[in-house]
């Protein structure tokens, strides 16, 4: 075997091996290990390393709620999509360096500003907020023929380190999306009071971490399980 046939055998065992830790526990939001300057595609993936994790929205929210009305058609919103205004992922304490002081890095993302916080666990929150409503990730662009496919993705990377001691263990990503909907106003009539327009806020919340399933509770509150990844020894 050539030493060239080698290096590709093993960067595609390495690509391999990245695809295999990163443990689809959510559908809805999926991580997937970005390549560090040295070309690696496992440094984001191997405890005691650093690399940058993907965050990859899949879709936007969708109305839970049958008493959410659209005043105009007297219609419910229930089952109806939203695109998402903003989007937050929890890096817990294993995955912020040997001492769990190392501050993750955001990827920078058009059209949205970055905030971090910190909470009373140490955990950070690194959140992205649209700038304004034209930002905005649709949850899929506007189709007439049925038989294509309406979803779009959006990506959102997060530079971590990994103590080291967490080779072999699952480590959830609690993550939140917010999409706003918007409520038509209705101008006044001899019969009708006016209705103001408004936005209602409802949310995909991707935080079970206890295997616990999926949300069966219609609060226009998605609870459903955070994404992980396997670290890798």
């Amino acid at each position: 075997m050539s030493s060239k046939t080698k290096f590709i055998t093993a960067a595609a065992a390495a690509t391999l091996m990245a695809i295999a830790a990163t443990t689809p526990a959510s559908a809805h939001i999926g991580i997937r290990p970005g390549v560090d300057a040295a070309g690696s595609t496992t440094s984001a993936l191997t405890a005691g390393k650093s690399g940058v994790l993907t965050f990859r929205i899949g879709h936007g929210c969708t109305a839970e709620e049958t008493n959410l009305i659209n005043p105009v058609t007297g219609k419910s919103l229930e089952g109806t999509k939203w695109g998402t205004h903003a989007f937050s992922v929890t890096v817990p304490v294993v995955a912020q360096g040997a001492t769990g002081t190392t501050v993750p890095k955001a990827q920078y993302v058009p059209g949205f500003k970055t905030s971090l916080a910190k909470d009373a666990d140490g955990n950070y929150i690194v959140t992205w907020t649209a700038i304004s409503r034209d930002f905005d990730i649709p949850d899929g662009p506007a189709v007439t023929d049925t038989t294509i496919a309406a979803n779009q993705y959006a990506d959102f990377g997060i530079n971590i380190t990994w103590k080291a001691d967490q080779g072999g263990k699952t480590v959830f990503f609690p993550s939140k999306q917010t999409c706003i909907v918007d409520i038509p106003g209705v101008k006044a009539t001899k019969k009708t009071k006016k209705i103001n327009a408004r936005q209602h806020l409802i949310f995909n919340d991707w935080s079970v971490t206890d295997g616990s399933g999926a949300d069966t509770v219609k609060d226009n509150t998605e609870h459903n399980t955070a994404p992980s990844v396997v670290v890798l020894k």
